[in-house]
């Protein structure tokens, strides 16, 4: 009888082993590290206590990368979101080329990170770029600029690129959300006089919400750990604008002029709390949602009976 409680856990043990290793147990260490004076691997750490989060408070640059993250992650939410919502609505009802229409909009999310970072490289090119060449058609056969180099614009461009590649995939999870509603719900509500609009408004929307929630959820942790198209496509701008707080960790850490892992471990460990501290209550509240609602679901069932 114990053995046959004891083989469920033996065949998640493997994954537990690997999520372990290259998962909690780096986190683990980089609260150790976070409290260490480390500037060289060839130096051995002093313990410094808590003087790199003194640090933080006084770190501008810092500061600017933890509102970078935060203004990509509002954005994120206030535009990949609704713009997912919208096409997925539009490609559930069946239209001419419907399916490459849905293959289209989650190729991005599928191209290397580095290859989508050339793509658009190229279309910001202030010289013969695609943006650059549409403004010169329309507005100003002389118009030239910097896109990716004016600390003014940059970001936004660079936010443009992240919403292109990864709408396509909110798109996807919207689409499987519409897909398990069941088609008898819009039937109801269409033989009671509900037009398409107020059939997306008060009956699929308020069904979406789970699947809104779960998006909502990966867009934030996203947000806040971005590091790959910002590196690749920001390395001209000044220090402080050009940074994340992902970026920032990698060039305090393994910058060949910081090499400064305590530090770096500092701002890791504040990003993995500022990460829980918001996706914590949003996953705690959609839990307790969930539950009321099965609740709600068994009495309404008991009273039937």
């Amino acid at each position: 009888m114990n053995s046959h409680r004891l083989t469920p856990y033996l065949f998640i043990l493997p994954a537990l082993a690997v999520y372990g290793l290259f998962v909690a147990f780096p986190i683990l260490d980089s609260f150790r590290m976070s409290l260490l004076h480390w500037e060289s691997p060839l130096l051995p750490p002093e313990f410094c206590g808590l003087d790199n989060f003194r640090l933080l408070a006084s770190d501008h640059v810092f500061w600017r990368a933890l509102g970078h993250n935060l203004l990509l992650l509002v954005g994120s939410l206030l535009v990949q979101l609704p713009l997912a919502i919208l096409l997925a609505f539009l490609l559930y009802y069946p239209t001419v080329g419907r399916t490459l229409f849905r293959t289209a909009f989650f190729a991005p999310m599928v191209m290397p990170t580095a290859a989508v970072a050339v793509l658009w490289q190229y279309v910001y090119e202030p010289g013969n770029g695609l943006l650059t060449s549409l403004l010169r058609m329309t507005i100003d056969p002389d118009f030239s600029h910097a896109w990716l180099a004016d600390p003014k614009t940059a970001p936004l461009w660079i936010f443009v690129t992240i919403c292109w590649q990864y709408t396509g995939f909110h798109t996807v999870l919207m689409m499987a959300g519409l897909s398990s509603i069941p088609t008898e719900c819009f039937e109801a509500a269409r033989i009671d006089g509900a037009n398409e609009w107020q059939v997306c408004w008060h009956v699929a929307l308020p069904a979406l919400r789970p699947t809104i929630a779960v998006s909502a959820t990966l867009s934030i942790v996203g947000s806040l750990k971005y590091f790959d198209l910002v590196y690749l496509m920001a390395g001209g701008l000044p220090e402080a604008s050009r940074e994340v707080l992902a970026t920032y960790i990698y060039r305090l850490a393994f910058d060949q002029n910081q090499g400064r892992y305590g530090y770096g471990s500092a701002v890791a460990v504040l990003l993995f709390l500022v990460a829980l501290a918001i996706v914590v209550p949003l996953q705690a509240r959609r839990l307790l949602n969930r539950s009321g609602e099965e609740r709600a679901a068994g009495s309404s069932r008991g009273r039937a009976a």
